[in-house]
C-alpha cells in the first residue's frame, strides 16, 4: 500500500515531464519524428532519476520513510542493527524490488520485470521473518513504527 501511495506521489513530477515533452515534439513534428524518440528516452532518464532518487533519499535516511511509509507506520531498518541503511542500499533495495525502474522501456524485458516486481512485493507473504527478496539483498527490515 505505502508503494501505491508513493507512486502518486512521484505521478506529479512524472506529469510535468511528460507534458513538457508532448508539448515540444508535437509542435515539432509529431509523435513519429526522431525528436519524440529521443523524448521517450529522455522521459526514461528521468523517471529513473526520479524514482531511484526518491527512495534511496528517503528510505535512506536516518528516519528510513517514504511518505507512503510515513502513513502506513513503517519504517526500512538495517536488520542487523536497528539504524539508517544509507542511501546505497535503499537504492539497491529499489532497484531489487522493482527493476522495472530501468528496464521498463524495453517491451518485452519491461513485461517481464513488472511480473518480477509482483513476485517479490508478494514474497514477504510466504516468508517466516517477513522479508521480501529485496529486503534478503539489502540486509533489512521493515518494521511498525506505531
Amino acid at each position: 500500500m505505502a508503494i501505491i501511495i508513493d507512486g502518486i506521489i512521484l505521478f506529479v513530477p512524472k506529469a510535468i515531464i511528460i507534458a513538457a515533452a508532448f508539448s515540444s515534439t508535437i509542435g515539432g513534428g509529431g509523435f513519429y519524428s526522431t525528436g519524440f524518440s529521443i523524448s521517450v528516452i529522455l522521459i526514461g532518464l528521468a523517471f529513473t532519476v526520479i524514482d531511484i532518487g526518491y527512495f534511496a533519499i528517503l528510505n535512506g535516511s536516518e528516519k528510513g520513510q517514504t511518505v507512503g511509509q510515513m502513513a502506513l507506520g513503517i519504517t526500512v531498518r538495517d536488520e542487523s542493527t536497528g539504524g539508517a541503511i544509507g542511501p546505497q542500499r535503499a537504492g539497491l533495495r529499489i532497484l531489487v524490488l522493482e527493476p522495472g525502474i530501468i528496464l521498463n522501456w524495453i517491451p518485452i524485458i519491461g513485461f517481464i520485470a513488472s511480473v518480477y516486481t509482483l513476485v517479490a512485493a508478494l514474497s514477504p507473504l510466504w516468508d517466516n521473518r517477513r522479508q521480501g527478496f529485496h529486503d534478503k539483498v539489502a540486509k533489512t527490515d521493515v518494521i511498525k513504527v506505531r
